[in-house]
């Protein structure tokens, strides 16, 4: 009898129980590159420089991928990856340019260096090192 009783006061006690949930926000690491960036891209190929804005969004379908807009100053929308402070640009062929690179990123902006070709001009391939302030 006594462990009736103690089993049915247990039952009435967890049933008056309220259970709170925190829903708290999880830390996604590619906020720290989400933003806007103005790039100074130096071209070891030309030996020249460019300036023109990079706009970093992330994939709302994947943990780790991010899209570059604007990559090399000429409206690509380039697919990278970031684990940890590394960016990974895969190759692939954005609007007839050939891509691939690997980057870095920092408190106060982002390093990339990279290849693209323009497949339709048929171009020698362009190496370049960018680098980006926050903005």
């Amino acid at each position: 009898m006594k462990q009736f009783m103690f089993a049915a006061f247990a039952l009435v006690t967890l049933a008056s129980c309220n259970v709170n949930v925190v829903d708290e926000p999880r830390y996604d690491p590619r906020d720290q590159v989400v933003g806007s960036y103005s790039m100074e891209e130096y071209s070891e190929t030309y030996d020249d420089y460019t300036y023109y804005k990079v706009y970093v969004n992330k994939d709302g379908y994947s943990d780790d991928r991010i899209f570059l807009d604007n990559f090399y100053g000429a409206d690509l929308r380039v697919r990278a990856f970031l684990y940890n402070n590394k960016i990974t640009i895969p190759y692939q062929v954005v609007n007839d340019y050939e891509i691939e690179g690997v980057g870095t990123v920092d408190r106060s902006g982002v390093s990339l260096q990279y290849s693209v070709r323009d497949l339709y001009e048929n171009t020698i391939t362009d190496y370049c090192q960018t680098y980006g302030d926050y903005r």
